[in-house]
């Protein structure tokens, strides 16, 4: 995956899978530190437990994202 558009194709192919109302949502604010940032989030339907959470972390280098990872966790009871 290279780049803005990449990364807003597989979004939005993501979401086509769960369907139009399926929302992801971001837990707290995005931390940073030396071109480093993580934003926590979980993801589901409206008023419902979530199904899947995760967090994101990025590098960041000349203000754009050079590296992405998604790290997916198995939901909260």
């Amino acid at each position: 995956m290279h780049g803005q558009n990449d990364i807003s194709r597989v979004a939005s192919d993501l979401l086509k899978q769960f369907g139009p109302t399926f929302r992801f949502k971001a837990e707290g604010v995005a931390v940073g530190h030396h071109g480093m940032a993580t934003l926590r989030w979980t993801a589901g339907e409206p008023d419902m437990p979530p199904v899947v959470q995760g967090f994101d972390t990025a590098e960041i280098i000349d203000g754009r994202i050079a590296r992405l990872w998604v790290l997916i966790e198995p939901p909260r009871n």
